[in-house]
């Protein structure tokens, strides 16, 4: 067995600075409407033309982040897909037809010598074939969100 170096998912916590100004504020919105109560009364409190990045895990979470904007007073600027996941997102592409599938094409790979490699592959040129920009956007695992406070 070879000794293969795994960056930590820890190492991407704070890739989402990139996509914000300083001084952003960040809101993770999790499934539970109770548990964003709090964040939601957080951001109507910022003046108007703050910056915000909302994330959110799947599934539902572009219901979620539009919904939270929506009640907190905040336009959208951009929106991206996160992957591997919405808290440390190795991957943030924007979520638009043209990009999803430049990812698909050329970042997502099944594991190599593995027993299910060869069904992720058939799926995997399936999808490059479809290019079901929708479908890898419901299923991705992650959502960040640009947005200023009005």
């Amino acid at each position: 067995m070879s000794d293969v170096s795994v960056i930590s998912p820890q190492r991407w916590q704070d890739n989402w600075r990139a996509l914000a100004l300083d001084g952003a504020v960040r809101a993770e919105l999790p499934r539970s409407a109770a548990q964003r109560a709090a964040s939601l009364a957080a951001i109507r409190e910022l003046e108007p033309g703050s910056p915000v990045v909302l994330s959110a895990s799947a599934p539902g979470a572009v219901r979620r982040c539009r919904a939270f904007a929506s009640a907190a007073g905040l336009d959208l600027e951009r929106e991206y897909l996160a992957f591997p996941a919405a808290a440390a997102p190795a991957y943030l592409v924007e979520d638009a037809p043209a990009t999803v599938r430049l990812f698909i094409a050329n970042f997502i790979l099944a594991p190599p010598g593995r027993r299910f490699s060869l069904p992720i592959n058939i799926g995997l040129d399936v999808l490059r074939f479809l290019k079901p920009w929708r479908l890898v956007r419901l299923f991705a695992p992650g959502r960040v969100v640009v947005a200023r406070r009005t």
